[in-house]
């Protein structure tokens, strides 16, 4: 089947919690060894009749962890395949779940980044990434916290490495607005935030900000087009630049997968925000449901998209696949569209058909009052 199935409203069907800090990782076996051993170079991904504004991997879910080898070597084996792919490609994004929280698991996830090449990395921050809430001395007792670490000492441990100011930042690639979001809180703050995206206001007014700003320039642009100029007698339409919304946890009741979990403690503003700019697409990992065979790309007021898992996917069922299974994306963005291919890292291959999501254009391009 296609990588994706573009629906209006998606409800996954219900099926008992898991708590993902309760979730064992599947051991390596014989299948997880074939992952590895496969060296095969994918192929380049297929040329467009125009060039791409910009072009990046998507991995989200690694879950590199100092004690868990086969982690670091399927981490390791994505990092390869998309170098494989494009050597070029403007940015590889880690959206989320990158560590299990502990300093140990941080400086693999350094050691693996020096030694094998990628494009330039931008992260966020995952609900694992505040784990160190859960080790005492030299292991994990998911029944208590520990009273050596905070959300604060978490999210100065994720800036740090990385050299970011706030665990959340933009930066425009090739003309497209990158927005990188993070939880800022763990369940020390407050037990009720559970494995959600806890938001702060100000994180969320950033986001309008930065989205406000981009519809500006679009506006801006359409006028200058002359937002109704006309070519043979007919209106030239004027392709629409995404902003690329990057988020670990989902909203909930949009991708498959994503009924089970509140996924953002403040949903109900963030989709809201959401809604008002039809050209955002809110990319996330956490659920690990298999983007190949479950529905990844959900359309509505705005687009989101769901990217598996590269430590390892779930079925429908909300369970581990086994044999294992890694997967990412690569995107390209255009003037217009997405362009977005899964890869299946256990073969070295493109995983069904890449999925073109089209956006509105300047004769679809409405600026709804604010609430």
């Amino acid at each position: 089947m296609n990588v994706f199935r573009i629906i209006p409203v998606l409800f996954a069907a219900g099926c008992g919690l898991l708590h993902l800090y309760e979730t064992p990782f599947p051991p390596a076996s014989a299948a997880s060894a074939a992952i590895l051993g496969n060296t095969s170079v994918l192929p380049t991904a297929r040329a467009d009749t125009d060039s791409p504004l910009s072009s990046f991997s998507l991995l989200s879910d690694i879950h590199v962890q100092a004690d868990d080898s086969l982690s670091q070597q399927l981490f390791v084996k994505a990092l390869k395949d998309h170098y494989s792919i494009k050597p070029d490609a403007d940015r590889i994004v880690l959206n989320g779940d990158l560590t299990n929280g502990w300093q140990g698991d941080y400086e693999t996830l350094r050691r693996l980044l020096d030694n094998t090449p990628h494009a330039p990395v931008r992260a966020t921050m995952g609900n694992h990434d505040y784990y160190g809430m859960w080790r005492h001395g030299h292991g994990y007792d998911y029944k208590r916290l520990s009273r050596n670490w905070s959300s604060s000492r978490a999210i100065a441990q994720f800036t740090s490495f990385f050299g970011y100011a706030k665990p959340y930042y933009a930066e425009d690639v090739g003309g497209v607005p990158f927005l990188f979001m993070s939880g800022e809180a763990y369940r020390d703050a407050d037990e009720s935030v559970a494995e959600d995206a806890f938001l702060s206001d100000a994180q969320l007014n950033w986001l309008e900000s930065r989205l406000e700003d981009h519809r500006a320039r679009l506006t801006a642009k359409v006028k200058d087009k002359g937002n109704a100029n006309k070519q043979n007698g007919e209106i030239v339409a004027v392709p629409l630049v995404p902003a690329l919304v990057f988020l670990h946890q989902p909203l909930p009741h949009t991708l498959d997968g994503t009924s089970h979990e509140r996924g953002v403690v403040q949903h109900e503003r963030l989709r809201s925000i959401l809604e008002r700019y039809p050209f955002a697409v809110l990319l996330s990992g956490h659920t690990h449901w298999d983007a190949e065979s479950t529905n990844q790309l959900w359309r509505g007021k705005f687009t989101a998209v769901g990217s598996g898992s590269v430590r390892f996917a779930y079925d429908s069922e909300n369970r581990p696949i086994r044999p294992l299974k890694s997967e990412s994306l690569f995107i390209e963005v255009y003037p217009g569209r997405l362009v977005i291919r899964t890869i299946d890292h256990r073969h070295g291959q493109w995983a069904g058909e890449p999925a073109v999501v089209e956006l509105p254009n300047e004769a679809e391009f409405e600026q709804p009052s604010r609430k």
